[in-house]
């Protein structure tokens, strides 16, 4: 119960909770993720993860999926953080856009960049996060 107060109090101050390690992200880790999101990610998801606009499928090559929101207009939220964690890492084998980030970032980075996402998202979103949005909504 006292962990349960402490969280929604870190969430109260927008912070976004990490849930690895069970900790909030510090306003130093969102402020790193938001240097690596807009060095890596922000070309493809867009200024404050807005995504990118579907392009005409006539113009799309075989397998193109456009890049999906990551604020909370989409369902990256309906991915746990470790789901999102390996995204970054490991790509999707569905489509070549979203490559693989291991080598080039770090596990640690990649939670900092999940951290600066989840900055993007309200509290009621964050509660609802991962398995929980089937119930929640």
């Amino acid at each position: 119960m006292t962990r349960l107060i402490v969280m929604l109090l870190f969430l109260l101050q927008g912070y976004a909770v990490v849930a690895a390690t069970g900790q909030p992200a510090t306003p130093d880790e969102i402020s790193k993720g938001r240097t690596l999101y807009e060095r890596f990610c922000l070309s493809c998801h867009g200024e404050n993860g807005v995504g990118e606009s579907p392009i005409p499928k006539y113009i799309r090559a075989p397998g193109y999926l456009t890049a999906m929101p990551l604020n909370e207009t989409s369902h990256a939220w309906h991915h746990s953080d470790e789901q999102l964690v390996d995204t970054i890492l490991n790509g999707l084998q569905r489509t070549k856009r979203m490559p693989s980030w291991k080598g080039v970032l770090s596990e640690a980075e990649a939670r900092s960049v999940v951290g600066y996402i989840k900055s993007l998202w309200s509290s009621r979103i964050i509660a609802c996060q991962g398995p929980r949005h089937m119930s929640c909504m």
